[in-house]
């Protein structure tokens, strides 16, 4: 399956750059606060990030990678997040998890493997320099 994940490649390209998911877990959308008020560079990162499924903490960079395993492996634990981390019911966290996994498959899809993107906002491009 074609998925982003994290990568320390092309960090530091920006001053706001962090990462602090393991290299090679499967990123997912993060919740997007309001205190930055839409920069993606602000203080919070929620902009300019994406979280690593198992970890839940955040990275800057993401590579796109062919990963091991099925969609439904990656639902189950899209799932089990949604119903641990945010005490969801199992229909809701099914139906997140869901609509997630598509969003990040289409999304994988959109970049060559390889390519290490960068997130601004609610666009997502190639990091240049990686």
């Amino acid at each position: 399956m074609k998925a982003l994940v994290a990568t320390k490649d092309g960090q530091g390209g920006r001053k706001s750059d962090f990462c602090w998911v393991p290299e090679g877990e499967i990123v997912h959308f993060p919740f997007e606060c309001d205190c930055d008020k839409g920069n993606p560079d602000g203080r919070c990162g929620c902009r300019r990030s994406m979280v690593g499924l198992e970890c839940s903490q955040a990275t800057t960079t993401m590579k796109v990678s062919e990963v091991a395993g099925e969609k439904r492996g990656v639902f189950e634990r899209l799932k089990k997040h949604y119903r641990e981390g945010w005490k969801m019911g199992e229909k809701e966290a099914e139906k997140m998890a869901k609509d997630e996994l598509k969003d990040l498959v289409r999304l994988a899809a959109a970049f060559p493997l390889g390519a290490v993107i960068e997130k601004r906002g609610n666009k997502f491009q190639i990091r240049k320099g990686a």
